[in-house]
């Protein structure tokens, strides 16, 4: 039963943060040239890019790990409970990796 949780973690955040991480891809021209930016250069998109590939690495781990930790009734229920709240985190950390770059 923790394997079904684990594994539905792992699938739900890894969408989930590809999904957020595409539209952060898309977006980069307008957040680091757009008006007041303070690094319009191109090493502040890979520099957000770098730590954005580690969040969303860092976040499935993360899902996936805390899918084994309590046994669970519904496994798919708790699986989706955790990759929601990964999924909230890393969209924290874009949000914070673009404002302090």
């Amino acid at each position: 039963m923790r394997l079904y949780a684990a594994l539905t973690a792992l699938a739900a955040t890894a969408i989930g943060a590809g999904v957020l991480f595409f539209a952060n891809s898309a977006l980069s021209p307008v957040l680091i040239g757009g008006p007041g930016s303070t690094c319009p250069e191109p090493d502040c998109a890979l520099g957000a890019g770098l730590w954005l590939i580690a969040g969303a690495i860092a976040v499935v781990l993360v899902a996936f790990l805390a899918g084994f930790l309590r046994p669970a009734e519904r496994p798919v229920r708790r699986g989706l409970w955790i990759a929601l709240w990964c999924t909230v985190i890393y969209l924290l950390e874009s949000v914070v990796v673009w404002i302090l770059i």
